[in-house]
């Protein structure tokens, strides 16, 4: 990126800087991101690239929420993160367009009570280990782990955890393989793959 380009990347995050979004070194994001929500708690780590029309949220119903991008993590355009409690993002990790983590739900089901009125549930932490690829229009929900070099296809909804080097894909998303066995992840990953059948 020359000088031009990053003058003009400051220039665009200065509305996120003053409502308290953290910005290391080499960290950029893209233009027409929302600005409404609250997005103290928000930090984007050492180059780190959020692409176009971002929407980054902060609860306002809960207390101390964070959404942390760790270094040299890439986002494609729309990406929407909304936390009550915590959506930590691993460094390196790609995720393509219009990808979504949520870590609560909408309180929807009591029939005596709209969906404007209802609320949020209580947040369940999201956690993207590092090198992790998150295909485009994909959605990850509460109290999700995905382990070192996931990969998740497009058009995905990941509604449980999943060890590293998994590659998984669909609604609900399963696994189709393992790309490589790890030490750390050894006797889970085996176990795993013994559960479900790959």
């Amino acid at each position: 990126m020359n000088i031009f380009s990053k003058i003009v990347a400051c220039l665009i995050s200065v509305p996120a800087r003053i409502k308290g979004m953290k910005f290391g070194k080499n960290s950029f994001i893209g233009p027409g991101y929302a600005v409404a929500p609250i997005l103290k708690g928000v930090a984007l780590e050492n180059n780190v690239v959020i692409g176009r029309n971002a929407w980054f949220d902060i609860s306002r119903k809960t207390k101390g929420g964070q959404i942390i991008v760790g270094d040299g993590t890439q986002a494609g355009r729309n990406l929407v993160a909304s936390a009550c409690k915590k959506i930590s993002i691993g460094k390196k990790c790609l995720l393509s367009y219009n990808v979504t983590l949520v870590d609560h739900d909408h309180d929807v089901f009591d029939p005596n009570v709209s969906p404007m009125d209802a609320g949020i549930t209580e947040g369940k932490e999201i956690t993207i280990e590092d090198e992790c690829f998150v295909g485009a229009h994909s959605f990850i929900l509460k109290g999700i782990r995905l382990g070192k070099h996931c990969v998740v296809g497009a058009n995905s909804v990941v509604t449980k955890s999943f060890p590293a080097y998994s590659v998984i894909a669909g609604n609900p998303a399963k696994l189709i393989k393992i790309l490589k066995q790890e030490e750390h992840y050894g006797e889970r990953t085996a176990n795993f793959r013994d559960h479900a059948g790959a």
